[in-house]
This record gives C-alpha cells, sequence and structure tokens, in this order.
C-alpha cells in the first residue's frame, strides 16, 4: 500500500476514535448534568467564565502579566540574594534538587557572585526596580479587573501601599513556601510527613486566598458585598497549590534541562512559561468573581416582581 494513503488512513482512524472519544464524554456530562443539580451549575458557571473570557483577551492580559511578574521576581530575588544575602548559604550548590525556585536562586545568586558592586548598590538599584516593575504589576491587574468586571476604565494614581502590599505578598509567599518546606524535610515518619503536608497546604490555602482577597478589594470592582470576592479567592489558592505541584513535576525538571544546555536564558524561559500559566489562573480567578455575581444579579432581577 502506498505510505502517503497509510498515513492518511491513520490519521482518518485517529480522528474518528478522537470524535468518539469527544461525544462519549460530552454525553456524560450531559447526564451528569441531568441527574445533579451541583454539575449543571458548575457547568454553567465554568462556560459563563469562557464566554465572559473571549471578549477580554485574555491570553494577552495574561501573557503581559507573565512579563511583568518576570520583571519583577528578577530585581526582587537580586534584592535578597545580593543586597540581603538571604538564600545565598541556605542554598549553596542545591540547584540540582530540580526546583524552580533554586534554579532561579542560583542564576541570579552566580550574576551578584561576578558582579563587583557593593551590597548598598544592590539594594538601592535592585530596590528601585523591584518598586517599578511592582507597579507594573499592579496596572496589569488593574486592567484585568476593570475589564473583568465590565467597568469604564478611570484615570487614577497608583497608590503606593498597594505597590508595597504586592511585593510584601509576594515575599510572604516564598516565606511561606520556605517554612514549608523545612517543615516537611524536618518530619520524620509516614505519619508525621502526612500530617506536616496537610498542615502546611492547608496554611498556604488560607494564606494564598487571603492575600488575594485582599488584593481584589483594593483592585477596582463595583460595589459588591465582600463575599462576591470569595470565589475567586478561593480558586486561585487551590490554583496555586496546583500551580507548584506543575512546577515541581514538569517545569523544574525542564528547567533543569535547559539550564544545562542553555545556562540562565533556559531557565527564564521556562520560567516566563509557567508564570503564563500562574497569570491565566489570575484572570479566570478574576472572571469567576465577576460571572457569580453576574449571574446572581440576574437571578435577583428574575425573582423581582415588577412594581
Amino acid at each position: 500500500m502506498d505510505p502517503l494513503r497509510r498515513g492518511r488512513d491513520w490519521v482518518r482512524v485517529r480522528r474518528e476514535r478522537l470524535e468518539a472519544r469527544v461525544a462519549d464524554g460530552q454525553a456524560r456530562l450531559e447526564q451528569a448534568r441531568a441527574r445533579s443539580p451541583a454539575v449543571d451549575t458548575a457547568v454553567d458557571t465554568a462556560v459563563g467564565v469562557v464566554r465572559r473570557e473571549r471578549p477580554v483577551a485574555t491570553g494577552i492580559l495574561a501573557a503581559a502579566l507573565a512579563f511583568r511578574l518576570f520583571a519583577l521576581l528578577i530585581p526582587l530575588v537580586y534584592v535578597l540574594v545580593a543586597g540581603l544575602g538571604f538564600f545565598a548559604r541556605a542554598r549553596a550548590g542545591r540547584a540540582g534538587e530540580n526546583r524552580l525556585g533554586e534554579l532561579v536562586v542560583e542564576s541570579i545568586a552566580a550574576v551578584a557572585r561576578t558582579s563587583h558592586r557593593g551590597h548598598l548598590i544592590a539594594l538601592v538599584f535592585g530596590g528601585v526596580a523591584t518598586l517599578l516593575a511592582a507597579g507594573g504589576v499592579v496596572e496589569v491587574l488593574r486592567w484585568i479587573h476593570l475589564l473583568a468586571w465590565r467597568l469604564a476604565p478611570v484615570r487614577q494614581r497608583q497608590s503606593p501601599r498597594l505597590v508595597l502590599g504586592l511585593v510584601a505578598g509576594i515575599v510572604l509567599i516564598f516565606g511561606a513556601a520556605a517554612a514549608a518546606e523545612w517543615a516537611r524535610a524536618a518530619a520524620s515518619g509516614l505519619g508525621n510527613e502526612l500530617t506536616v503536608l496537610l498542615t502546611t497546604a492547608s496554611a498556604q490555602v488560607v494564606l494564598l486566598a487571603a492575600l488575594w482577597f485582599a488584593l481584589s478589594r483594593a483592585l477596582p470592582h463595583p460595589t459588591v458585598p465582600w463575599t462576591a470576592l470569595l470565589p475567586g479567592a478561593l480558586l486561585f489558592a487551590a490554583g496555586f497549590l496546583a500551580y507548584n505541584l506543575a512546577v515541581t513535576l514538569y517545569f523544574a525538571p525542564r528547567a533543569a534541562r535547559a539550564s544545562a544546555v542553555y545556562g540562565s536564558l533556559g531557565v527564564a524561559l521556562v520560567l516566563l512559561v509557567s508564570l503564563f500559566l500562574f497569570s491565566r489562573l489570575a484572570v479566570a480567578a478574576a472572571e469567576l468573581n465577576a460571572t457569580l455575581w453576574e449571574r446572581r444579579a440576574q437571578r435577583l432581577r428574575l425573582n423581582t416582581p415588577p412594581p
């Protein structure tokens, strides 16, 4: 048989199998929606979030946020490593553990070791660059929430407290992750390790949800009760733990291999891709709050009798 014809037949069979699986999955989903109101509500909410995301150009916003986060993390880690000396001794020689954060720290520490600038210069210039980059992150997050809530853009001065709070929140997340790692390393025995794992994961979920909730309150949104901002905070916290798992299992090993081949450039590329996924999570959290509030307001209008 002609090889070209065999290839076409193989592609056709694969496509038919994929279409059959998709049709079967859709049928099962419709059956589950018919049996369970909770599943039906969850599917409607997910569809509503996706439909709202299309006109918002989530890919562009997520890419912009990922780039601004990358521009923020580099000077921030430089300040912590070169200016304050954090991680330098504790992480020495540990870049082979396939942790993305440690690879980033090691790359910046290598630059700091080869630099002749003093700690004071690193603190001053790194601190200024960190604050400027944090202002850019806040601006992108402001536009994400404006578009998610369908609000008209308003010219306003950027709040210095919000910029400093963003930097402090990122440092707090770094510290919580380091503390959780230290606690898991110090635990002995399967029972203790499982207890520590569940405890640290729960504490991180609460911390992440609280930080995103506080950030959502400070960013543009219509006059809504504070409970309307909780779903996005919970989604962000749970999604961030899944993001950390993906970084540990997938992105960190790829960064280690890329670092061996391309050096710091490979680590930067893998970090940018992982930050893009994180940025999509941030956009989805804002869209979820807006979608649920819109559905609630629509139900209230339908249930309110005309005057």
